[in-house]
């Protein structure tokens, strides 16, 4: 394995200490829930490659799309050009992510393709404050988020992360300033959300939120109700509402997205990773009419200057609507409930655990937080996992499964028995 070797003195690896990293695992192939390295070794995948590999690795209706494609015709530029992919898939994405029976002025109308969830969220941003400028208003130039959020990596993205505790606290005289607070939890807590509201509404344009779930930012849970009384608090104060659902889209909180654990609706929906059912890069921001019809103007000065190079890729939106098939023809939801009966089974001796502080379970994700877990020890117990089979990323201090919804019963059986075996 001469490339690996070689390529280490040249590569930079995400989210890693190059400095002490250990070579990585050299991967071979996938299959179904799979990771199987070029020594034969198999790891079942918890994670689904970062929450993205929904169907499984290399399902073959998603592999004959890409291919059908891949001869036909990978990319063409999106400005002044139209791919059938990439046209069809909008249609097809405004009738899956809207709930059913919505309100026409909650629909989600207008898709805007752009190369991943980070970048998706950039978009909102700019949608958000630019809604405004075209009104003008100049001074409603701020994002709303929470702390322990995390809406990815670019410049904005980072702005929107926790910034005390976050990975990006460190870049805090770099980033812009946007207003962060406390995700509140009770009505009393959302008496203080509504001040904090009512003192930043001058200046405040939208507000973003992970719903139910905040992932990255460990990996923590917040009932529906209070999304809802988010969403309603934020309309009543004119300030947009921005979901992201990069991660806890795709029925991976049971429902088909976890806004639908509710009655209401964003003005912006942010959706990735899954989307193409984790074999390319593709991600998505939605909005309504009145977003979409603020930019509308005999003034190129109002409309929205922005397109990645390869937005509406015809290879990745090809992927996109086979994916969509799948979710389509197949019960996801019946899929993702017998992953949370079968977590909620085998976790339940974790509550007694003496390192584990809490155990939470939804739909197809699963998490163990414990009372605590240093960086050497996440290490430690990363190899560890991987000598047992499996392919988990503990994190912060929290061990979490999200694996693809096609996984059976006995793979998590194998994945939580392992875990077991390291604690």
């Amino acid at each position: 394995m001469n490339w690996l070797k070689k390529g280490f003195s040249n590569i930079w690896l995400p989210y890693t200490q190059m400095q002490t990293a250990k070579l990585p695992l050299a991967v071979k192939k996938t299959k179904g829930c799979n990771i199987i390295l070029m020594d034969g070794t198999k790891l079942i995948d918890g994670i689904s490659s970062w929450w993205s590999v929904c169907h499984g690795y290399n399902h073959p209706h998603i592999i004959k799309s890409i291919t059908r494609q891949l001869k036909k015709m990978p990319h063409v530029m999106l400005a002044g050009l139209a791919n059938e992919p990439a046209f069809k898939l909008a249609e097809r994405l405004v009738k899956f992510v809207n709930k059913t029976n919505v309100k026409k002025e909650q629909k989600l109308t207008r898709v805007f393709y752009s190369d991943s969830g980070s970048t998706a969220v950039e978009v909102a941003m700019k949608m958000s404050v630019q809604f405004f400028l075209n009104s003008g208003n100049d001074k409603k130039c701020k994002i709303i988020a929470f702390n322990n959020s995390y809406h990815g990596d670019t410049m904005g993205g980072m702005s929107l992360c926790d910034p005390k505790d976050g990975m990006h606290a460190k870049f805090k005289n770099y980033l812009p300033r946007q207003l962060v607070t406390s995700l509140p939890s009770n009505k009393e807590e959302l008496k203080k959300f509504e001040e904090f509201l009512k003192k930043h509404k001058e200046k405040a344009a939208a507000i973003i939120i992970e719903p139910i779930i905040q992932c990255a930012g460990g990996m923590k849970f917040h009932k529906a109700q209070i999304l809802t009384e988010i969403t309603k608090l934020c309309n009543k104060h004119k300030i947009i509402t921005i979901f992201d659902e990069c991660a806890v889209g795709f029925y991976r909180t049971g429902k088909k997205f976890a806004y639908h654990h509710t009655s209401i609706s964003p003005d912006i929906l942010v959706i990735g990773k899954a989307l193409t059912g984790g074999t390319v890069t593709l991600a998505a921001t939605l909005t309504n009419d009145k977003i979409y019809n603020a930019f509308l103007s005999k003034s190129l000065d109002k409309a929205l200057m922005h397109g990645p190079t390869f937005m509406g890729n015809a290879l990745a939106c090809s992927a996109a609507n086979a994916s969509l098939d799948l979710f389509e023809k197949y019960d996801y939801a019946k899929k993702a409930e017998k992953i949370a009966e079968a977590f909620s089974s085998l976790l339940t001796p974790f509550k007694e655990h003496a390192k584990v502080k809490e155990v939470r379970i939804l739909g197809a994700a699963a998490i163990i937080e414990l009372k605590e877990l240093s960086w050497e020890d996440t290490l430690k117990l990363r190899d560890d996992l991987t000598k047992h089979g499996v392919w988990l990323r503990p994190f912060a201090n929290v061990i979490y499964f999200m694996p693809p919804l096609t996984i059976k019963k006995k793979d998590i059986k194998k994945l939580v028995d392992s875990v077991k075996l390291c604690l």
